[in-house]
């Protein structure tokens, strides 16, 4: 490690500018898969936070919760087929309402207490248990605030808190069920009667369970979450695009990690020789190699992890964004592991140094 570090001291603009370089791609990586992270969350979140493993939506709403329509007596049909533990309706609309936050649209979901359904994440107070309550992620609002739904005439009090239950980017709102269909007949008051758009289901086998619903309920087609989740419009691209700009960055940092090391390799042959030939193990020399590597991406990895809260802490995007330790940990890891089977070629050259040449040489 001596060796190592001398080296490194001796050449600090170089080093420095390979560690800024490292940094550079560290931080880009880190913060464009948050950023992608926070963006499908941001549409996902209210179905993947639901309690339920299946839902259920028309056949003809083309994969679409908010063009799905179902009657509520679909519920009762679902809660009967075999292998359904508990079947609860989940109705959703967009209206209106005079957010803290000054924004204006507000996606609003209908879900009956005590069935599936409900959204998971709370991170303040309780959700609703009655009309007039809704619960509350994004828009501005603390428990006990009022939210005033200026498209349906209607306020609620806020009683709970969630995190990572927003639905297409939007603030968005959790009331009962009979609270939401208040909301739909004061909007539509002709409505017969307020439509379901999907049935959350629990079920110990969600495979199985889909497939016997999409059978035996007219008019229906169930899917397993984490498949309903993966079918809203805009997730693939989205993950597509970032997929795409993440690797590219990756392997451009790499290669430039790569090749460093090879023409400074290159540069200090002689010098490798010299050391070959007063008794220097090629395995030792290698090691100074992968010890400078090490020491480059841990150092830029610290630097990018600093740059990247700093960044994080600065967006006002509206959508929640936050760092996970365990993307971090994964991205320094991939970087270090790659980077060391970059500098393979240049560790390559260090064993090849033939020892009883370089004393020939001396």
């Amino acid at each position: 490690m001596n060796l190592a570090l001398t080296e490194m001291r001796r050449s600090k603009l170089r080093f420095g500018l390979l560690t800024g370089a490292v940094s550079l791609l560290v931080f880009l990586v880190v913060l464009l898969t948050t950023l992608s992270n926070a963006l499908v969350s941001s549409i996902t979140g209210a179905l993947d936070g639901l309690d339920a493993n299946v839902l259920v939506y028309s056949d003809v709403a083309r994969d679409n919760l908010q063009a799905s329509r179902l009657e509520p007596t679909v519920v009762e049909q679902v809660a009967a087929v075999s292998g359904v533990q508990a079947a609860g309706p989940i109705s959703t609309l967009t209206t209106s309402a005079a957010l803290k936050d000054g924004t204006e649209d507000l996606q609003v979901f209908g879900f009956q207490p005590d069935k599936p359904g409900a959204p998971t994440g709370l991170s303040e107070g309780r959700l609703p248990e009655s009309a007039g309550e809704v619960a509350m992620d994004g828009g501005g609002y603390a428990v006990g605030d009022t939210l005033e739904l200026t498209g349906a005439d209607t306020t609620a009090t806020v009683v709970g808190i969630l995190r990572g239950a927003q639905f297409n980017a939007s603030p968005t709102a959790y009331v009962t069920d009979e609270l939401f269909g208040q909301i739909v007949k004061t909007i539509n008051p002709n409505v017969p009667f307020v439509p379901v758009n999907a049935v959350a289901v629990q079920t110990d086998d969600p495979q199985a369970v889909a497939a016997a619903i999409s059978d035996e309920v007219a008019g229906t087609k169930a899917y397993e979450k984490s498949e309903a989740v993966s079918l809203i419009p805009g997730v693939g691209s989205i993950s597509q695009t970032f997929g795409i700009l993440v690797g590219l960055t990756f392997i451009i940092g790499i290669v430039v990690i790569g090749f460093f090391f090879l023409i400074l390799t290159v540069q200090k042959m002689k010098s490798f020789t010299l050391l070959r030939a007063i008794g220097a193990s090629s395995g030792k020399l290698a090691g100074v190699v992968a010890q400078q590597i090490a020491v480059v991406v841990l150092l830029a990895s610290a630097i990018a992890v600093a740059l990247t809260l700093l960044a994080v802490r600065g967006l006002n995007s509206g959508i929640p964004v936050s760092l996970s330790p365990a993307l971090v940990l994964g991205v320094v890891a991939a970087v270090l592991v790659f980077s060391l089977l970059a500098g393979l070629l240049s560790i390559r050259r260090i064993t090849k140094i033939d020892p009883f040449t370089a004393a020939g040489a001396r």
